[in-house]
């Protein structure tokens, strides 16, 4: 009886997407890029992040312009509020 010969598998299929480089990114290195591409994304500058605590004044002013301005987001008050300020060019008094 002829013995059932079995291709031998010189290499296993791995899962997923192969590496950029020579070996997989690092944690570390996955959330630099992303922060990047957030960043610096192709078609050009994305903005900047920031993070401000607000005064109770501000915070109370900011959710009454949510309210009269029911479509717009906190975000877009805020720009918009930094833009028309910037517009003025009124930079030179102090605004406190």
């Amino acid at each position: 009886m002829p013995e059932a010969t079995v291709p031998e598998q010189t290499k296993k299929n791995q899962r997923g997407r192969k590496p950029k480089g020579d070996r997989p990114m690092t944690a570390a290195e996955r959330s630099r890029a992303s922060r990047d591409r957030r960043r610096f994304p192709m078609e050009g500058y994305s903005g900047k992040q920031v993070s401000v605590m607000l005064s109770g004044t501000a915070h109370m002013a900011l959710d009454e312009l949510m309210e009269f301005f029911g479509d717009k987001t906190q975000k877009e008050i805020v720009e918009q509020a930094i833009l028309t300020m910037y517009k003025s060019k009124d930079l030179q008094k102090p605004l406190l």
